[in-house]
């Protein structure tokens, strides 16, 4: 198995390229497929603003085609970019990872990336970059400060589909839950949908009845669902990204967040120089992919130094310091 590799800003390792010297014009023309709504303040929303960046600095020009989730939708608007001359076709999600791998071989002198789990990494081919990010991470930090508020005893944990990545980011959260109060107790349950609110808030609501002070959330729009009912029943929140209906402000204690820029820019520094391809990025707390954000004091008083706690935890796993284990199952 290939060897994840993190994203480095200063240089890239290259384990294969295109046609090094490849001119192409500048800036690049980009494709965005992405499985949900752009505006749901989580996954799909990180990718657009990722691009509306590279756009606003001359580095790219893009399309956006959202609800890509379905292959039967995607793989022909895949095929459509490929064929009238992107320079790069992105599908952002586990769910268009294979539509990428399936179309990219009919076009070698394409790139495309694709996102899922990291089994990813061996299936990548000259043409295509993958991506994925840590998910243990993102489930460590904020089951660690879950596990430092006064007063919760009972944590619910509330998920989208139960995927290999989806569980990885629930151990994450047990293990640092775990580190931050050894008796905590908690109840967990996939939702089965990366969007579905409804169900999401009703999950939350049932959680909320059998005793969890507090909810934490893996993410992507069930987040929206999750903070409305922590909100209307008196229970606080991590995980949840965005506004949240307004009620993200009144509820959430802190979210660890993707930041796709630093990777959709070394995709596109790469095509430049001609070595783009076969490469698989991480996302993590080191190479700012993933980022912690403030830590707020809602409801339930927080420990005087855990914002301190924090920082020091960030910085261990950043500088290499501090390890996590391999939450995957």
């Amino acid at each position: 198995m290939k060897t994840l590799r993190q994203i480095s800003l200063a240089a890239t390792v290259v384990f294969a390229s295109l046609s090094a010297g490849a001119a192409f014009a500048d800036p690049l023309k980009v494709a965005l497929l992405v499985p949900g709504h752009a505006n749901d303040g989580s996954f799909n929303q990180v990718a657009r603003e990722a691009a509306e960046k590279l756009a606003k600095d001359g580095d790219i020009t893009f399309e956006l085609r959202e609800e890509m989730a379905d292959p039967s939708k995607s793989e022909p608007v895949i095929r459509q970019y490929a064929s009238q001359g992107y320079d790069l076709v992105i599908g952002h999600g586990i769910e268009l990872s294979d539509p990428i791998l399936k179309i990219a071989p009919d076009f070698p002198k394409v790139h495309f990336a694709a996102s899922g789990g990291p089994d990813l990494a061996d299936r990548l081919i000259a043409n295509v970059d993958g991506w994925t990010y840590d998910f243990g991470q993102q489930g460590y930090l904020g089951g660690f400060i879950a596990g430092k508020l006064a007063g919760v005893t009972t944590f619910g944990m509330v998920g989208g589909p139960d995927l290999p990545f989806v569980k990885a980011s629930h151990n994450g959260f047990k293990a640092g839950l775990k580190e931050g109060n050894a008796s905590a107790a908690f109840v967990e349950t996939y939702t089965g949908s990366f969007d579905d609110a409804q169900k999401a808030a009703e999950v939350t609501r049932g959680m909320i009845a059998q005793g969890a002070g507090l909810i934490w959330t893996s993410g992507d729009g069930i987040g929206n669902g999750v903070a409305a009912a922590a909100g209307q029943e008196g229970a606080l929140t991590i995980g949840v990204t965005g506004e949240a209906g307004g009620f993200a402000e009144k509820v959430n204690i802190a979210s660890v967040v993707l930041d796709m820029y630093p990777t959709y820019k070394a995709y596109v520094d790469d095509i430049k120089a001609g070595s783009f391809g076969n490469k698989f990025f991480v996302s993590g707390i080191a190479n700012k992919g993933l980022v912690m954000t403030e830590v707020r004091e809602v409801g339930e008083s927080l420990p005087a130094d855990l914002k301190n706690q924090v920082e020091a935890l960030i910085a261990d796993l950043e500088s290499g310091k501090k390890t996590l284990p391999n939450f995957f199952e």
